[in-house]
């Protein structure tokens, strides 16, 4: 028997290098192993980083359309002719609508933009949902990768047109976000609750990847019923972090993957190894590696300190290749927003399938619960500085490149497909999902 299969609507998949993409593309990648296909409508901007390595690792036979835009088609086109294989970061060719007709102060404030730069292309969008289901009539269910939220707006429409079971993955929080909901202005907030309500009343299930924001969303909802919410964390694919080569490092190493924002901010690092040298470690034995921006503020701290040596920027590498970046360092370095608590970013769970140790900046109690259960880690709050350096004082005096064995049941794409299937076995057939 053949594998069923789903209408899949996520904007961001390969060759996007976005974290929207890469939730999707391990669904994509083990979901045929239990049974089910996703046929993929996806979208492609011409200002998008991309790195065209990644359709390597989508199972070719994985109905792709990029239609989700106007713009999806044209770009893929152009992107296939190029010479290079890889283009991290394309320059734009088109500054989009967004950024021509919105202050700069306002595009740094997503909050105040309900829907974001997605919005116009929901019509789109809705007419390119309607073709591939034209295209693939044995479609059972439709699933929405977001945010963007905007897509959960064009799956629910699309869904109750079609007669079919809706399954929303919320891979972010929306309406009652802890992080943006006190900076929505009171009509923008009102208009974000009805929009998101529209998306769930019609939805079969609706997912979320932490439990936090499982009861939150829960308690946000008391009127629709609580197991209509179930919880799918995001996951580690050691297969699909685990291509090319790295030189290594020629110190001791923490290593941080990404960048920081103005929520996640690189200022307990800037204090640790001003701590680290308190404590007789001498200058130059331990550096920060990054792959993304420090911040001005703490390169200005880290100078005032004599530690701004210590700090190097790193060329970010492919995702698939950073399975090899991870292990040549000697802690993992993950940095939370201060304060948060509904989050657990997905390079969390890529630096547990490492085995390397790893050192988390965060408040969230759900993240240190999850170190504890797996092991080879600790977590402390971002004014924690004293228990940051403890850590990596033992692991710099423990050696290079310490292998760490974790307890890692469930947390693998393979794990995390499986609940996706279970779940779309569970709405198309009318019954009640399991618990997680």
């Amino acid at each position: 028997m053949g594998l069923r299969r789903f209408l899949y609507l996520t904007p961001y998949f390969a060759p996007h290098t976005q974290v929207g993409a890469l939730r999707p593309l391990k669904f994509a990648r083990h979901l045929p192993t239990h049974g089910w296909q996703p046929v993929v409508v996806c979208d492609l901007w011409p200002s998008d980083a991309v790195d065209l390595g990644m359709c390597a690792h989508v199972p070719p036979a994985t109905p792709v359309l990029r239609t989700y835009s106007k713009r999806a088609a044209p770009t893929w086109r152009a992107l296939r002719s190029r010479q290079d294989p890889i283009a991290l970061a394309p320059p734009p060719r088109r500054v989009p609508w967004h950024e021509r007709l919105l202050p700069a102060w306002l595009l740094e404030q997503a909050e105040l933009v309900p829907l974001g730069e997605h919005s116009p292309d929901m019509a789109h969008a809705e007419r390119a949902a309607w073709d591939a289901l034209d295209q693939y009539p044995e479609c059972e269910a439709v699933v929405v990768n977001a945010d963007p939220f905007a897509a959960s707006l064009v799956g629910a429409r699309v869904a109750h047109a079609a007669g079919l079971p809706l399954v929303q993955d919320f891979r972010d929080i929306w309406a009652p976000c802890d992080l943006r909901r006190p900076r929505r202005l009171g009509p923008i907030r009102w208009l974000e609750d009805a929009l998101e309500r529209a998306c769930i009343e019609p939805a079969a299930h609706v997912l979320v990847n932490t439990e936090t924001s499982l009861a939150d969303y829960r308690a946000f909802y008391p009127d629709v019923p609580a197991a209509r919410f179930s919880l799918l964390r995001n996951a580690f694919d050691r297969e699909l972090t685990g291509h090319g080569h790295h030189g290594g490092f020629d110190r001791f190493t923490l290593l941080h993957l990404g960048n920081f924002s103005r929520f996640r901010v690189a200022d307990p690092l800037v204090e640790l190894l001003g701590q680290l040298v308190a404590r007789g470690v001498p200058r130059g034995a331990v550096q920060i590696a990054t792959t993304g921006p420090f911040g001005t503020r703490a390169l200005q701290r880290a100078t005032d300190l004599g530690v701004a040596d210590a700090i190097v920027r790193v060329p970010a590498v492919p995702y698939p290749a950073t399975g090899p970046l991870m292990e040549a360092a000697d802690v993992l370095v993950y940095v939370a927003e201060p304060g948060a608590r509904q989050r657990i970013a997905s390079k969390l769970y890529d630096y547990l399938g490492s085995p390397r140790p790893i050192l988390s900046v965060s408040d969230n109690p759900e993240s240190a619960e999850l170190l504890e259960r797996c092991g080879g880690g600790v977590q402390a709050g971002v004014s924690d500085i004293d228990t940051l350096a403890t850590f990596v004082l033992g692991e710099f005096q423990a050696g290079r490149q310490r292998q760490i064995e974790r307890r890692l049941v469930g947390l693998s794409a393979c794990d995390a497909a499986g609940r996706l299937a279970t779940v779309l076995a569970s709405v198309v057939a009318g019954r009640m999902v399991p618990d997680s």
